[in-house]
């Protein structure tokens, strides 16, 4: 695109040099009808084309919103009386014109004519770009027909300019197709959908661009049909078609930019109430994202209240959430927003619960429109900040499980859309607290476990399915989540014809959260693993990539190794991961290079604690890479299973397969925790290594 772009922009610049020069070579030259005037007229036409093509690229890269639009559309008006008001300072001796024609007396004013016509050109096309994103807002079948229809009769009329002379313009074509021309720019005109959409800030910038416009437009218009004057014979000169175009180009900037500006001065007094519109539409939007979000009561009520003072503009309000009966709220949960709990308390406290009452018993909304003259509230403590009250009952299943209220500092202060939106968000919390007690409740009592035996298979099928076979490797793996889901993960992948990568991690934490981070390591691994020039490598590359997305609270631990299936030298590095049990003859070890967590740190602190260790196998030798479910898994006493015992086992057991391994590892495991399971995610990956 870049390139594009380029050879568009030089393009343009050359044939509008070449332009200048057959200009200046045929300065005194009647060029009419002539082959060197056919070609100067196709090298504007084209160079202009160019220029078209070149602003569509970078408007279509650059997305700008429609009082951004305004705001360049007067800017480059600027822009043109900027440079005519320059050039009117230079001391040019003009044209001398024969027979409709021009001719120009020096060489300075065939400068400024090619100026002031790439200014003009330049101006004319953005003018057309920008507004196009104005008319085409929100558009329906016929708009960008008739957008088209526009730009056509606008191009036709600027073309038909070309087939009489330049100080001729009185054609009957012409005039006809001027006519058409106009009558399509008044019709695009009306094209103002866009303005509705506006906020109030944006309103008042649209009025004073499109003021700014319409006067900028209006002036260069003045300035095209100034007869004998240098700005329009500049042009003419130039080309005639060039000149048509600018002024349509003005004409529909003028009368769009007019219709522009009336418009949004109607529709200012109403910015307010769509603003507010917006608020709403917003703080529902941001209340949805809650509910799936947030399962805290505290932190969702504490939102909720300051998002309802934000839409209604109350001057406080307070959320009471009611205790359930099955014992998981036990106290009444308050969260106020700019009001103190005292000042709650003296609202609800002796007789004033009858407003609590009469809420719960109704189930229906409560307005007081003024709490001191009201009798269900005037023998309440005086709030300075409660002139009038507003109740919303918290519905779910058909029973009241919190209440909303806010508060005006005026009497009458709250009208029937308060009620309606207030209503709707009622609605709203009470799912998302619904939500948040049924997400506790079915942690603690395993009531989504359809839902969760259905993740712990997708789960699964995100670990290796079978793991590949080699003629010098055996290996062997399980891995079992200590919930339905969990953040144990394991990896190989066939990194060339001799190396091979295993990789076993672990998220910090267990259940649903740890099985998404688990998710994600896999992507990462799948996609670094093959460009990663050594496991240290692959670490760094991996942090960088978790760092910034992972949880702050959250890390990930894992021990990455590559070995060669020809030779059995075997590289590793690790992550805060627990080492890697290595037995070879009467050596054994648990190899331990030094590396945080990934997820915890970036840049060259996580990069200078990373190392690696090579390791050459030799036959029979035995490698068992493991999570922290199998050494911390504890017995009836409380004991831990520790790094010892998984010695002892894997010794023992050296001289089976690595299947034999495995499993002498997991019996042992469950024998030690009286085979009820253990309490932590647990994987196993064991590779013993043939030899050639």
């Amino acid at each position: 695109m870049r390139i594009r772009k380029l050879l568009l922009l030089l393009g343009a610049i050359f044939l509008s040099i070449a332009v200048f020069i057959i200009n200046a070579v045929t300065k005194n030259i009647d060029l009419e009808e002539s082959m060197i005037q056919y070609v100067r007229s196709a090298f504007v036409v084209i160079s202009f084309a160019m220029v078209y093509g070149y602003v569509h690229i970078v408007k279509r890269e650059r997305q700008r919103s429609a009082v951004k639009n305004i705001r360049d559309v007067a800017l480059f008006a600027g822009l043109f009386l900027a440079t005519y008001l320059l050039i009117s300072f230079l001391p040019l001796k003009g044209f001398d014109s024969r027979e409709f024609k021009l001719f120009p007396r020096d060489y300075l004013t065939i400068l400024f004519s090619s100026t002031i016509s790439a200014v003009a050109g330049v101006f004319g096309i953005v003018t057309i770009h920008f507004i196009k994103d104005l008319v085409l807002h929100k558009r329906k079948k016929t708009t960008a027909r008739n957008y088209w229809i526009l730009l056509g009769s606008m191009i036709v009329t600027s073309l038909s300019a070309l087939m009489v002379r330049p100080l001729d313009q009185s054609s009957v074509i012409i005039g006809i197709l001027y006519a058409l021309s106009i009558l399509m720019i008044i019709a695009n005109s009306f094209r103002l959908g866009w303005i509705a959409y506006l906020p109030r800030k944006e309103k008042i910038y649209s009025l004073l661009y499109s003021l700014l416009a319409f006067f900028g437009f209006l002036a260069i218009l003045i300035i095209l049909s100034i007869q004998d004057g240098w700005t329009q014979k500049g042009i003419l000169y130039y080309n005639a078609a060039l000149f048509t175009f600018v002024r349509l180009s003005s004409i529909f900037g003028a009368v769009y930019f007019g219709m522009a500006f009336s418009s949004t001065l109607f529709h200012l007094p109403t910015a307010e109430a769509f603003d507010r519109k917006q608020s709403e539409i917003s703080s529902l939007h941001n209340l949805n994202r809650l509910i799936n979000q947030v399962f805290d009561l505290k932190e969702l009520a504490d939102t909720a209240t300051k998002m309802v003072t934000e839409v209604v503009q109350a001057s406080c309000v307070w959320l009471e959430i009611i205790p359930t009966e099955t014992g998981v709220q036990t106290d009444a949960l308050i969260s106020a927003y700019n009001i103190s709990n005292n000042e709650v308390n003296a609202m609800l406290s002796g007789n004033g619960t009858s407003i609590r009452s009469t809420v719960i018993q109704t189930k229906k909304v409560l307005m007081v429109e003024d709490v001191a003259e009201d009798k269900r509230t005037s023998h309440l403590p005086q709030i300075k900040k409660a002139g009038s009250l507003l109740v919303i009952p918290l519905l779910s299943h058909d029973h009241v499980i919190g209440i909303l209220y806010a508060t005006k500092e005026i009497s009458y202060g709250f009208e029937r859309d308060d009620i309606d939106i207030l209503s709707g968000f009622a609605d709203q919390v009470a799912i998302a607290i619904e939500n948040a007690r049924l997400i506790t409740k079915s942690i603690e009592k395993e009531r989504l476990q359809r839902e969760l035996m259905l993740a712990q298979e997708m789960q699964k099928r995100l670990l290796p399915q079978q793991l590949p076979k080699f003629a010098t490797l055996d290996m062997e793996a399980i891995s079992s989540p200590a919930l339905e889901v969990g953040g144990d993960y394991y990896d190989v992948v066939q990194l060339n014809e001799e190396q091979v990568g295993i990789v076993i991690g672990d998220v910090s934490g267990k259940g649903v959260g740890a099985a998404f981070y688990m998710a994600e390591v896999k992507g990462i691994f799948q996609s670094l693993s093959k460009i990663s020039s050594s496991p240290k490598d692959f670490l760094i590359k991996a942090n960088d990539a978790l760092v910034t997305s992972i949880d702050k609270r959250s890390f990930i631990s894992l021990i990455y190794s590559v070995i060669n299936t020809r030779t059995g030298e075997l590289v590793v590095s690790r992550a805060g991961h627990c080492p890697m049990l290595y037995i070879s003859g009467s050596r054994k070890e648990f190899i331990k290079p030094l590396g945080l967590g990934l997820g915890l740190k970036a840049g060259k602190i996580f990069e200078e604690t990373v190392e690696e260790r090579n390791i050459k196998m030799k036959s029979g030798d035995v490698c068992v890479f493991y999570t922290d479910g199998v050494t911390e898994s504890r017995s009836s006493s409380g004991e831990e299973f520790g790094y010892e015992r998984l010695l002892d086992v894997v010794d023992a057991h050296r001289k089976g397969s690595a299947e034999d391994i495995k499993e002498a590892i997991i019996q042992n495991v469950w024998s030690y925790t009286d085979a009820k399971g253990y309490h932590d995610d647990l994987t196993v990956f064991v590779v013993k290594w043939i030899g050639v």
